[in-house]
């Protein structure tokens, strides 16, 4: 049976003196009627009494309010009480957890708590957070949040409101169409809007005629330069039109509307549905008449973004709109964030946005959408070129780069690589036909069992041009000296087939050199010619040059190669 004086009290007929000893907690009441008496009390108008009451929740015993802030049956105005109020962490973790509490008030708790747990407490009722999509972006402008919070905010903000609105599909709810406003109306109450234009004044652009679709996707529409009002106009449509069901926007879509009907519709005075003129207004700030698309936009300049939350969750939304206030200069982050998940926004739209904004949570927001960033690679390098990215914003887009593009060029560029090491291999040593991959792995396993042998790595870093040239000129002088030969001057064949294995080697990294002394055969070893190393941390700075005396046997290309080594170290 309800108590007379906290009946009285919360019908605001009690003395001041009654409610100043409540909010003192000095009436004889029980728990849940004093905190029944506090939850109205913590509003007064009167400062004393509110101060006393606020004072009171803070003193609150855990062990008499715990069972009370669990129990599902607890009134909402103390449970509300209890989530925003008190300092215990227990009590207020309990009223968070409580599937009665208020959605409002566990929203309230999640912009201002500093508590990481209560943040993560609060993704734990899912059905809350799918009903109440402005607690997840509480819950993610939470500067305290943990990442474990912020994943599961995501988590259920992808899943289910991205995904075909999933808060209409778990409550079962429908969106509410809103009655059309047919056109006979609109003439009926402005009739001189939609009299046929007098000769002489231009209606607009000629109609466009339906024409059937094009096989394959659509072609989005092309990125426009921002108007004087700081947005982008909504580009003309490169695809077939959909008509709006509203007939003046119809009209307006097919350049059919006169120009009376235009200016009403742009100044707002035209009796259309919200989200109709809204479609309208963002149509006519691409209007060849000037006066008609400087007034939609100064219409459009002080948009009610907190009234556009149906336009936002709508998936029926066009895509003129959503890229207007997408790349509307006063854009909230809350409504942006909400329009980047729309199924609907064009990838165009989402890349223009993402080289104006100065909004580090917007582009991490960008980021969720990992299909859309594989599917237009220039939104990877907008985000790591926007100076406002976000450490979080710049992994996600590196890891999705390096993942689906650099490691796919990687191996492109591997297996080219390796192509061409066979191909100059070929030329230059008498191998036996094999596979590229399966040169590469002998390439490999004879240089590993080289290096082992002697102990020593070596670069298989490519010389430069003027290292190469010299190199080769060395070769040359070498030859000369040793077997008063002249490579260049010589017209036997076996000697021009020398010169063109010197000039292979001499563009080889020290590695690929190694290989060719190792594997020469009788035209290609280092009892027929120089052969020569360079070793050096950062260049090739130091040759050295294998002399094989005609006095003396000539030793292995293994022997050669490990006194090269021994000289080098």
């Amino acid at each position: 049976m309800p108590h007379p004086v906290v009946d009285a009290i919360r019908n605001g007929a009690a003395p001041r003196a009654a409610k100043l000893a409540a909010a003192n907690g000095l009436l004889p009441l029980a728990p849940d009627d004093s905190l029944l008496v506090l939850s109205t009390l913590v509003h007064d108008s009167d400062e004393e009494i509110r101060t006393a009451a606020q004072t009171s929740v803070t003193k609150l015993d855990p062990t008499v309010v715990l069972p009370i802030a669990r129990d599902d049956r607890t009134d909402p105005a103390i449970l509300s009480l209890l989530c925003t109020a008190s300092t215990d962490p227990s009590i207020t973790e309990a009223a968070v957890l409580n599937r009665a509490t208020p959605d409002a008030a566990v929203e309230a708790l999640a912009l201002k708590t500093t508590q990481p747990h209560i943040l993560e407490a609060l993704t734990i009722n899912q059905q809350r957070l799918i009903r109440r999509p402005a607690l997840i972006e509480a819950i993610l402008h939470n500067p305290h949040r943990t990442p474990e919070a912020e994943r599961r905010a995501r988590e259920v903000k992808a899943e289910f409101l991205e995904k075909e609105f999933g808060r209409r599909q778990v409550a079962g709810e429908r969106a509410a169409s809103t009655p059309e406003v047919p056109l006979k109306s609109a003439a009926d109450l402005v009739p001189e809007a939609f009299v046929d234009a007098p000769p002489g004044i231009p209606s607009g652009p000629p109609p466009v005629a339906p024409t059937p679709p094009p096989a394959g996707p659509p072609s989005p529409p092309p990125v426009t330069a921002p108007t004087s009002s700081g947005v982008s106009a909504p580009p003309p449509p490169a695809k077939p039109l959909k008509l709006s069901k509203s007939p003046p926007v119809a009209m307006i879509q097919q350049g059919k509307a006169p120009r009376p009907a235009k200016l009403m519709v742009a100044q707002g005075k035209l009796p259309l549905a919200p989200e109709d003129m809204l479609f309208a207004q963002v149509l006519l700030t691409a209007d060849a008449d000037a006066e008609i698309a400087e007034a939609a936009r100064t219409s459009l300049a002080t948009l009610d973004f907190d009234a556009l939350q149906p336009v936002a969750q709508d998936p029926e939304t066009p895509e003129e709109v959503l890229r207007y206030l997408l790349l509307h200069a006063d854009l909230p982050e809350r409504f942006g964030e909400q329009l980047l998940l729309h199924p609907a926004l064009p990838d165009e739209s989402v890349l223009a946005f993402v080289r104006q904004t100065t909004s580090g949570y917007l582009l991490e927001a960008v980021t969720i959408n990992q299909q859309r960033l594989i599917r237009l690679p220039a939104l990877l390098d907008a985000i790591l070129e926007n100076p406002a990215s976000t450490f979080e914003a710049i992994r996600k887009a590196r890891e999705i780069k390096t993942e689906f593009f650099e490691k796919e060029l990687g191996a492109e560029r591997i297996a080219r690589e390796q192509k061409a090491r066979a191909a100059k291999f070929a030329a230059v040593l008498d191998l036996p036909p094999m596979p590229d991959d399966a040169f590469e792995a002998e390439f490999q396993s004879v240089l590993a069992g080289f290096e082992a042998e002697v102990g020593q790595s070596f670069s298989d870093e490519a010389p430069s041009e003027s290292d190469a040239d010299a190199d080769f000129e060395a070769m040359l002088a070498a030859v000369k000296s040793e077997e008063g030969i002249d490579l260049r001057q010589s017209t036997d064949p076996q000697t021009q087939e020398r010169l063109s294995v010197y000039q292979a080697l001499a563009r080889m990294s020290v590695k690929e050199r190694i290989f060719a002394a190792l594997k020469g055969d009788a035209t290609c070893g280092p009892s027929s010619f120089v052969t020569r190393t360079a070793w050096s941390a950062r260049r090739w700075s130091k040759t050295h040059v294998f002399r094989t005396p005609k006095s003396r046997p000539l030793p292995t290309s293994r022997e050669s190669m490990r006194m090269c080594c021994a000289s080098l170290r």
